[in-house]
């Protein structure tokens, strides 16, 4: 007959070692907080950026897309000559036709000028905005009407 082993198999249980299995101490966790982040901050143990005058810069914010400004511009310009079809077409006796042209551009102008003041707002192509916001203005046929009457007295 074999003799038992007197070593503690990995299937028993002993309450020695139970204790010795909570008594490891945990191995230290890096911390986070020197590490440095791409955008001159330092990241904290969340991974939130962490800014203090030292390390924030702002001319390392990302490049913004002026596409949207110019989209704005090109759009009013569009609305700008549409008024000036319906002008035409008034001029021509097209009443209806300019009445319906006029009708589209004064509600594309209001939403092309509140879209132009967003792009001023968030700098994305701020000076085609700017230009935009005041074309749109210009496009609202109340506004091209009355700055008509005032320019050319004759119509």
């Amino acid at each position: 007959m074999a003799a038992p082993d007197p070593t503690p198999s990995d299937d028993a249980e002993s309450p020695a070692g139970e204790h010795a299995e909570h008594a490891q101490p945990a191995q230290p966790v890096e911390s986070t907080d020197d590490a440095q982040s791409t955008d001159g901050g330092s990241r904290d143990a969340e991974g939130l950026a962490i800014f203090d005058d030292q390390t924030h810069d702002d001319s390392v914010e990302p490049a913004r897309s002026s596409r949207l400004g110019v989209v704005v511009l090109v759009l009013a310009v569009v609305l700008l000559a549409l008024d000036g079809v319906a002008i035409a077409l008034l001029a021509a006796d097209g009443v209806t036709a300019a009445a319906s042209i006029a009708l589209v551009t004064m509600l594309a102008s209001i939403g092309v000028g509140v879209v132009a003041l967003v792009a001023v707002a968030t700098r994305r192509g701020r000076w085609p905005a700017v230009a935009a916001v005041l074309l749109s203005v210009l496009a609202n046929p109340f506004v091209f009407v009355w700055l008509l009457g005032k320019l050319v007295p004759s119509l």
